[in-house]
């Protein structure tokens, strides 16, 4: 960088500092700049979203379908199970409800969904940017199909229910970090260029694994360097944060 200044004769010798050289000349006077510059900061291509309690608040898509099929209080002491062995018995009674109400009437519960403060908005803000939008979560995919429909997004990776058999293709946390880079490898994309966003310790492996991590939840992630922590933060503000360079 040269910056041009007007100045008298200066009669003193280059002086050099901290990575700053300063030339002095006679009218008019140059003073040359050599500035080291810092790391280089990619822009993002692609953001992957978790679901529930980052792009959605308040009731868990789960929470929501069991308050239809009256199963809402049995619903909340199986979102309280932490290991995998009683996710996965959980996860097997929940199918049960699915697949006797019937994928239709399961989905009819999500016609109204509690959107986190401009979801919409700071989805299409990035979209129109040209940031690629995925969702990565561990809920039933569904319902996840239902979110993805309303954002318009095409991608997506979320535990699979087979409604003919029962079987199901489980998502965990670990599995989120992987979908990420699994997607970014397919697009070309660079995990330096991609950003993860969540709101729980689930989300822990997908943020590691994103050049960007954003944690709307209440209280800061452990153990992540580097994550921006924005509680409960409206989409459109972590939109701006994605974006800027």
């Amino acid at each position: 960088m040269m910056v041009r200044l007007v100045m008298r004769e200066v009669k003193r010798p280059q002086h050099s500092a901290d990575g700053v050289s300063i030339y002095f000349h006679k009218q008019p006077a140059w003073i040359c700049l050599n500035i080291s510059p810092g790391p280089r900061i990619l822009p993002i291509k692609l953001a992957v979203f978790d679901v529930d309690g980052t792009l959605l608040r308040g009731d868990t898509i789960c929470q929501t379908i069991a308050r239809g099929l009256g199963k809402y209080e049995r619903m909340c002491e199986l979102e309280e199970l932490s290991t995998v062995d009683e996710i996965i018995a959980g996860r097997e009674e929940m199918a049960g409800w699915y697949m006797e109400a019937g994928r239709e009437e399961s989905v009819s519960f999500l016609a109204d969904l509690n959107w986190a403060p401009g979801a919409r908005e700071g989805v299409e803000e990035l979209r129109q940017a040209g940031v690629q939008v995925a969702l990565a979560s561990v809920t039933w995919s569904f319902a996840v199909a239902r979110v993805a429909s309303e954002l318009e997004i095409d991608d997506f990776r979320s535990t699979e229910l087979d409604f003919a058999t029962g079987a199901i293709s489980h998502t965990w946390g670990t599995t989120k970090a992987e979908y990420l880079r699994s997607l970014a490898s397919e697009r070309g994309v660079s995990t330096s260029e991609t950003a993860a966003i969540g709101d729980t310790n689930g989300d822990l492996d997908m943020l590691d694994a994103a050049g960007r991590g954003i944690f709307v939840g209440e209280r800061p992630p452990p153990g992540i360097a580097g994550v921006t922590h924005m509680p409960a933060a409206d989409i459109r503000d972590v939109a701006a944060g994605i974006l800027a360079q």
